[in-house]
């Protein structure tokens, strides 16, 4: 029993890393699509939106 137990805790482990993985290459993914169509004005104005807001 404890074999199975470690097996599936170690495949679970391996699903969540992949799962954030994931997760993290879509967010560097459209990223970088919206650098190549906008440019930095984009990031600009986010970055300056959101100090205006928290201040």
């Amino acid at each position: 029993m404890s074999m199975d137990t470690g097996y599936t805790d170690r495949q679970e482990r391996r699903t969540r890393l992949g799962l954030v993985a994931g997760a993290v290459l879509c967010l560097v993914a459209s990223g970088s699509l919206l650098w190549w169509r906008y440019g930095g004005a984009v990031f600009n104005d986010l970055v300056s939106t959101t100090l205006a807001w928290c201040f």
